[in-house]
């Protein structure tokens, strides 16, 4: 219904066909210095984390690649959730569409989300295909327009 360039009849058809969500925020906190917290649910019923992290004029956006993690690095606790699966670049784009809404509406010359860094849950290079397609609609300008020296991927 809020896609309003298109005509009454074409949304009705688009309702009976497709579904246009995000996924299920189960938890979102706010700290005192303004960083914000989400953790969502995929359809699978597991969750990632996602952090917005402010800093002056920036908003860096961390997104979450995997749902746990094989690699069980020392300095890292999702490892000691251990691997459950790969996320999907829907699921991946999911969470900065979650996080982007959760500022609707904003005026559009203040951007909350000014940078993307896929370091989330999950190690991004085991998900590499789906994280690549992830950032280049992150980085499409008819979709989120970020520019690419602000979509980084962190391993």
């Amino acid at each position: 219904d809020q896609m309003t360039n298109m005509s009454k009849s074409l949304r009705e058809q688009l309702k009976e066909v497709a579904e246009i969500r995000g996924p299920e925020v189960v938890y979102d906190e706010t700290s005192k210095d303004g960083t914000r917290k989400w953790v969502m649910r995929m359809d699978n019923g597991n969750s990632v984390e996602t952090v917005l992290i402010p800093d002056g004029e920036r908003g860096t956006l961390c997104v979450s690649s995997q749902i746990g993690c094989s690699l069980d690095c020392t300095f890292c606790s999702t490892g000691k959730r251990g691997f459950n699966r790969n996320l999907t670049a829907a699921e991946i784009i999911g969470q900065v569409w979650v996080a982007r809404r959760a500022f609707m509406p904003f005026d559009p010359n203040d951007r909350p989300i000014t940078n993307v860094v896929m370091m989330g849950m999950g190690e991004p290079l085991l998900n590499f295909e789906n994280v690549v397609d992830a950032m280049n609609l992150m980085m499409e300008d008819l979709a989120y327009g970020i520019s690419k020296r602000r979509v980084t991927l962190s391993t």
